[in-house]
């Protein structure tokens, strides 16, 4: 293993650097500006049962530390996706991580049963989107509703199953001692908290959804207050993710027991920071391994306490 490798469960990361799920679309925007087998790995744009328009313009709004989003899922739907993307994602000599969405429990079992044999390193389930109907941040937040569909998903494919949180559920540990006795790998921390942005010109709420999805530096310490938390509980290994825009940011997220990072809206900004990450990182891990320093800080802080 070299020093930057990581594993979780099953698989094998060649770095802890990767794209989150609809922030770059299924791979092939990145890649016009990086080799994307670069990274440690890639999670594609949630995929839906049955395709989905999403939800009415504006869909994002600029905030001073983040943007707020409202897509709805928009995407082309299964059928279309193993037929247009799944060739190109399968050529791919990294992890790729599917995301699968769905309105209704039935659909992400559906989607399951379809992906199962795909050259494919494992799948996320989206049980977070603050942006819909039905399904997503609805299901996240109930603890029994996540619990029966990951072990239900767990048997349907042959792959790792990660399941991506809501930060809008009461308590962050329980719903990770759900996922674990469900049979999931691991948690991503997290998609977008709720907030609301106010057109003060038209004098009214700027989306029609009224509450759309936070993301961006300002989450970041959120974040990583729930990372240590369930890192301190010793459950599952943790993918972080929320507002990283440079490498100590990276930093912090390992050191506070995250095993992987993830790269969000980071993205719009900066189309090759995914790239520019993956290089600091060889340059920091010369001599020391990413897996020796995973919660390093807990480790630290209770040294200074004893």
């Amino acid at each position: 293993m070299n020093n930057l490798e990581v594993r979780i469960g099953s698989l094998i990361f060649k770095n802890p650097i990767l794209l989150a799920s609809g922030t770059c679309g299924n791979g092939r925007e990145i890649n016009k500006f990086y080799d994307i087998n670069g990274l440690g790995g890639f999670v594609t744009k949630s995929i839906t049962l049955n395709p989905r328009e999403g939800n009415p313009p504006p869909r994002i709004w600029e905030s001073y530390a983040g943007i707020l989003n409202s897509i709805g899922l928009e995407n082309v739907g299964l059928q279309k996706f193993l037929e247009e993307e799944m060739p190109f994602l399968e050529r791919l000599s990294t992890n790729v991580i599917v995301s699968i969405a769905g309105e209704k429990k039935e659909e992400y079992y559906e989607i399951a049963r379809n992906l199962r044999g795909c050259k494919i390193s494992g799948i996320e389930l989206n049980l977070s989107c603050p942006n819909v109907e039905g399904g997503g941040m609805l299901f996240g937040i109930d603890k029994e509703m996540i619990k029966e569909i990951t072990k239900k998903v767990v048997k349907e494919i042959d792959k790792p199953v990660w399941v991506k949180l809501t930060p809008q559920a009461k308590d962050i540990v329980e719903i990770v001692k759900a996922v674990k006795d469900a049979g999931g790998e691991a948690v991503v921390l997290f998609n977008t908290f709720l907030g609301l942005a106010i057109d003060w010109k038209k004098r009214k709420p700027v989306f029609k959804r009224i509450f759309a999805g936070y993301s961006g530096p300002a989450i970041k310490p959120l974040v990583l207050r729930y990372v240590w938390e369930v890192y301190e509980e010793n459950l599952l290994p943790i993918v972080g993710c929320g507002g990283i825009v440079s490498f100590s940011d990276v930093l912090e997220y390992i050191f506070a027991g995250a095993s992987l990072v993830q790269i969000g809206s980071a993205n719009f900004r900066d189309p090759w920071i995914g790239e520019r990450l993956v290089k600091e990182a060889f340059k920091y891990f010369e001599k020391e391994r990413v897996m020796d320093l995973i919660g390093i800080a807990h480790k630290n802080y209770k040294e200074v306490e004893e």
